[in-house]
């Protein structure tokens, strides 16, 4: 038997669970171990990047959103918008 990391974790599943976990893991080229590891990833520490991303976050730098960014959120050289439908510098 191979030397692996890890614990061994079981668990009583109904059988059509088990078969489609077999089948989701061939359809990706995984494991079935690697298939259930996955999940209990994702389940815990939420989903990550889709497979091969490269994540290019630095670990200093927050997210702009919306509740974040300064006013005024629009640029300077756009038009400002009226409530009847028509920009401010048509005529």
């Amino acid at each position: 038997m191979a030397n692996r990391k890890g614990v061994f974790i079981g668990a009583y599943v109904p059988n059509e669970l088990k078969e489609s976990l077999r089948r989701r893991a061939a359809s990706e080229h995984r494991t079935l171990s690697q298939e259930i590891t996955r999940i209990l990833v994702e389940a815990v520490h939420g989903k990550g990047l889709p497979t091969g991303s490269v994540d290019r976050r630095q670990d200093n730098i927050v997210p702009r959103r919306r509740s974040t960014d300064p006013f005024p959120r629009r640029r300077v050289e756009d038009l400002q918008f009226s409530a009847d439908g028509t920009k401010k510098d048509d005529k």
